[in-house]
């Protein structure tokens, strides 16, 4: 008997080929890429939407037959010592927003440290993050916690950390390739985090941090890939690509652009995401194969 795997759907940050949401559509019917994870609308974040617009998105994305598979909102981004009234307005809109896109899954991160002293910062995290997951809850939203950067779950172990401590209520969306560019190994962070993932981030990256297309880097994204088909027999398992490839619109919101390096150049930020996807869906075709 021929043994099940994973059905690996594919999304996108489709804002890295054009900041025109209609650019964004048209190219994922290009491409065949059926889920958008919604994060620049017409040069700006889809949290600046107002309703008519959101309800203008919404329609859009009707229209083109493309589903959505998060909101990859900018949430957690900010000093623990911060505005957090501020932040937690930004938060209810962001659910508002889901609300009226019919989207319940959101993208989260888990704070800078700002000023605070590591025991200070962790307990800042878990007290800010806790509240959101009672918001969330309440609402019907599941939160996935992204690792990133110099936020407190930057690493595999300070990740799963932060997600036990939940018991499950924040989940995981794990991209492999930002542990690489901060040239961190990314080999234990799927055994530590397996439990609580919801879905995938694609980018790669090599052993001094650049940016390169998918598999052509340490992440270990082809091995991963083999792993999750066999362990998720028969789920849908989403790969929202965000190969990072070129510089795009909202970019330097995102990360610091001077620790950006790219390795390969392209014409088009098209080519570029063409490049990284075509990469993956081979890497998928490879370990649903075997």
């Amino acid at each position: 008997m021929e043994k099940r795997k994973a059905h690996f759907r594919f999304s996108a940050f489709a804002d890295e080929i054009t900041p025109d949401f209609d650019g964004q559509l048209e190219a994922l019917k290009k491409l065949e890429i059926p889920l958008l994870e919604l994060r620049g609308v017409d040069g700006k974040s889809f949290t600046l939407l107002t309703d008519a617009e959101a309800d203008e998105v919404k329609r859009k994305l009707r229209n083109a037959g493309i589903g959505l598979s998060a909101l990859g909102s900018p949430i957690g981004k900010l000093d623990a010592d911060g505005d957090w009234d501020a932040h937690r307005r930004l938060f209810d809109r962001v659910l508002d927003l889901g609300e009226r896109l019919e989207c319940a899954r959101i993208r989260v991160f888990s704070f800078y440290p700002g000023s605070l002293a590591p025991e200070a910062f962790e307990q800042r995290v878990f007290e800010r993050l806790g509240e959101l997951l009672d918001e969330a809850d309440r609402r019907g939203f599941t939160l996935c916690h992204e690792n990133e950067k110099d936020i407190y779950g930057d690493s595999p172990a300070r990740e799963a950390a932060l997600l036990r401590h939940f018991g499950g209520r924040l989940c995981a969306v794990l991209d492999p390739g930002n542990f690489a560019f901060c040239r961190m190994d990314p080999s234990p962070a799927y055994p530590l985090l397996k439990d609580y993932i919801r879905y995938f981030h694609i980018k790669d990256a090599d052993e001094n941090g650049v940016i390169v297309p998918p598999g052509k880097g340490v992440a270990g994204l082809e091995p991963l890939l083999a792993q999750v088909a066999n362990d998720r027999p028969g789920e849908e398992v989403v790969l929202t690509m965000e190969p990072h490839l070129m510089e795009f619109t909202g970019l330097s919101s995102l990360s610091k652009l001077e620790d950006i390096r790219h390795k390969y150049t392209f014409s088009t930020p098209f080519e570029a995401f063409r490049t990284a996807y075509e990469a993956t869906r081979e890497m998928v075709r490879h370990v649903c194969a075997e």
